[in-house]
């Protein structure tokens, strides 16, 4: 199983801009590669696997929190602009100063590409979370994943 995984998580960012047939060929690898562990090994088989999409996911938000909160200099160019401040109130003016411009995107390829992809999912855990607030990446990888678990639950 360790090996199936290790193939399939490598270069999780270069995925997340595939089509969605091409990944549901990767989730129908890792449903099979966990059928087969639950076969060889029953007692371990309420061990749930995250799915591939949430693990990409996760590295994004990585990426983007190193991005803009760590503000690394090798990932200045995935630096996206943030939302300027609006005129008027708003419920959610509190959060918009970390809140970033999402690139316009005309193609469905270039909409699924890093930089719109994650600049909608940075903006909504803005909106809905505090964990662009924290102070270690430790702690960003935790909230994310159980933020995510959650989304997928509702």
């Amino acid at each position: 199983m360790s090996q199936v995984c290790s193939l399939m998580e490598y270069s999780p960012l270069a995925w997340s801009s595939s089509p969605p047939s091409y990944l549901g060929l990767l989730d129908r690898v890792q449903a099979r590669a966990q059928r087969l562990a639950r076969l060889k090994a029953p007692e371990a088989g309420a061990q749930i696997i995250q799915p591939l999409q949430q693990r990409r996911d996760v590295a994004g938000m990585c990426v983007m929190y190193k991005a803009h909160r760590m503000q690394l200099l090798q990932l200045a160019e995935l630096r996206l602009n943030l939302r300027t401040r609006p005129s008027h109130a708003t419920r959610a003016a509190h959060n918009i100063n970390h809140q970033v411009t999402v690139p316009f995107a005309r193609t469905e390829h270039y909409l699924r590409s890093f930089l719109p992809r994650y600049g909608r999912l940075w903006n909504t855990s803005v909106r809905q979370t505090d964990l662009h607030l924290t102070t270690s990446l430790h702690a960003l990888k935790s909230g994310v994943n159980v933020w995510l678990q959650d989304e997928l639950t509702q």
